[in-house]
């Protein structure tokens, strides 16, 4: 990835230049004020689809707002292509509290090598006992795609 051009007065401005910087958000974010207290093997906790294009960067993100377990142990929310079995594009760990709540954010930059409708899943997996993620219209978790450029 190229970083896009500093300008400067009187400089000429193309459109290869302008279709680099990034466009935002590709779709409103996925969110879910349901809460569920069943997570034991992996499972999906929300689903995104957008259009994305060849070659451009996204950066996606999932965020989880409050999760607290029955048993201690440990929390993997991965960011994966299509279904709780699809490719897996990120993962990150949390400790299952078991007292106080708290929260998970998994997030990468994906480059598009087609342009094609894209759908991505965030899913959670307990490694002991079993895990709540408490939500609600003031507390709910997010999927969501930023398109943050090309460079050129």
């Amino acid at each position: 990835m190229t970083v896009n051009t500093t300008f400067s007065a009187g400089q000429v401005y193309t459109a290869q230049m302008a279709n680099a910087f990034g466009r935002g958000l590709m779709a409103t974010p996925a969110t879910s004020s349901t809460t569920d207290s069943t997570i034991t093997a992996e499972e999906v906790m929300l689903t995104y689809t957008f259009t994305a294009v060849n070659n451009r960067n996204y950066s996606i993100v999932y965020f989880e707002p409050s999760i607290l377990g029955t048993s201690a142990g440990i929390l993997t929310s991965r960011i994966r292509i299509d279904t709780v079995v699809g490719t897996v594009l990120n993962q990150s760990f949390a400790t299952i509290p078991t007292v106080n709540t708290s929260n998970i954010m998994t997030q990468l930059i994906y480059t598009a090598t087609a342009s094609a409708s894209f759908t991505i899943v965030a899913t959670l997996q307990a490694s002991a006992g079993t895990v709540t993620t408490t939500r609600s219209a003031t507390r709910f978790p997010q999927l969501y795609a930023l398109d943050v450029g090309s460079g050129y």
